[in-house]
């Protein structure tokens, strides 16, 4: 076991929060090291083929000088790109990341960190190779790690009969078998095309009476559509615009309204350009939802309701729960019990306050973890930019205020 010098700063993840706050933070000018592995959860758990929902203009990663933006690297490259007009492949996204952390996070270090807990002075880290770090802030940015969510009517199905739409990244294996997915999102529906496209037979299994599909962009805009529809990165209309803006308004909300609007704001719904790839070429179940499910000769055998009670048997060869991400504090295995005991929560994700800080001081969460503080932005790449002024900022400040007061101490040590 070895220890290391102390830190200032330590960002656990390097997904689109991790990397943009730590471009924000080395901008600023304040020390800090970066754990995990570059864009992880995109190069290794969405599917080939995939495209981002969020428009082209919602998209980038956040730098100081807003320089580095999609846009910019697919001009760069000679890429298709438009800020509204075509949707974003995974592919051109994640090379655009990679090349942001590149350029802008050299220093990412891609060591796992297994444990945290708090210290006099801070927090004392172990990473996955033994080393012991001690740091003033930490700020955890580890994304839908850890939240991954399948009901419990097949959770205890066997592994190879059934899995998560988040483990996939070739669904060309599944040419020629039976698939069956559960959900109505944007995940369920570009997944069922990925698999019909790939020469699978494939049905979507959903509690929604009808499957609910994104309208085109408008991209002429008169001027009362502007002015009645604002255009923001969640899409169009007053209250996504002022959710986008204003983050910060977003807070001052009821605690029982904000987790209302994450949860009902931008419902599950299909992207336009998906439309055409699903259906017609995919059976939809909607109004429907299982009760049962068991194993019969090597497959899996669905009891599937409708609202009447009526009971269909479905045999099918593998089921996907497509069915998104739950937030749970005490999942994030790294934090310590004690540590875990000192942070109060809201519906099992951590209270924050106007700074991304959470009730232990100098502990930051972002992402999905703080959509219940600062709106639904904060579940998209759109989040990323207000998350990383606000944290690197205030870090930055304290720092500017704490620099002073150490060296006077100093002086004075070394005057005695």
């Amino acid at each position: 076991m070895s220890y290391s010098s102390n830190t200032e700063t330590v960002i656990i993840g390097a997904g689109p929060f991790g990397l943009s706050i730590a471009a924000h933070l080395r901008g600023a000018g304040a020390p800090f090291r970066i754990f995990g592995k570059p864009m992880d959860r995109w190069l290794s758990q969405m599917p080939v083929g995939m495209f981002l929902k969020s428009e082209g203009r919602a998209s980038s990663l956040s730098d100081p000088a807003g320089r580095h933006t999609l846009a910019r690297f697919c001009a760069d490259n000679n890429l298709p790109y438009d800020d509204r007009a075509m949707p974003v492949s995974l592919d051109t996204f994640t090379r655009y990341a990679m090349s942001f952390q590149r350029e802008l996070v050299p220093n990412v270090e891609e060591v796992m960190v297994s444990r945290v807990d708090a210290s006099p002075d801070g927090f004392t880290l172990k990473l996955e190779n033994g080393e012991i770090l001690r740091t003033r802030n930490v700020i955890v940015a580890t994304g839908l790690e850890h939240t991954v969510y399948v009901p419990p009517v097949i959770r205890y199905l066997p592994q190879a009969l059934r899995s998560h739409s988040s483990e996939h990244t070739d669904l060309s294996r599944f040419a020629g078998k039976d698939v069956t997915l559960i959900g109505a999102g944007q995940s369920s529906l570009e997944t069922a095309a990925l698999l019909s496209e790939a020469g699978a037979q494939v049905r979507v299994i959903a509690r929604k009476p009808a499957v609910a599909w994104n309208d085109p962009p408008r991209l002429k805009r008169s001027l009362y559509h502007k002015l009645r529809y604002p255009l923001s990165d969640l899409g169009e209309g007053l209250q996504v615009w002022l959710y986008s803006k204003a983050p910060n308004v977003f807070s001052c909300l009821p605690l029982t309204t904000r987790i209302t609007k994450v949860k009902t704001v931008l419902d599950a719904a299909g992207a336009c350009w998906l439309r055409s790839r699903v259906e017609g070429k995919t059976e939809i179940l909607t109004g429907r939802f299982i009760t049962n499910a068991t194993v019969q000769d090597g497959r899996v055998a669905l009891k599937v309701a409708d609202r009447a009670g009526n009971l269909l048997t479905i045999m099918t060869d593998h089921v996907i729960a497509a069915t998104g991400y739950r937030y749970d504090l005490q999942k994030l295995s790294f934090l310590s019990d004690r540590l875990k005991e000192r942070l109060q929560t809201e519906d099992k994700r951590p209270r924050l306050n106007r700074t991304y800080e959470s009730t232990v001081p100098h502990l930051y969460f972002t992402g999905i973890a703080s959509a219940y503080q600062f709106g639904p932005s904060m579940r998209f790449i759109a989040g990323v930019g207000y998350a990383a002024r606000v944290i690197s900022g205030h870090i930055a400040q304290h720092q500017q205020k704490v620099a002073p007061q150490e060296t006077r101490i100093a002086a004075a040590s070394v005057s005695r």
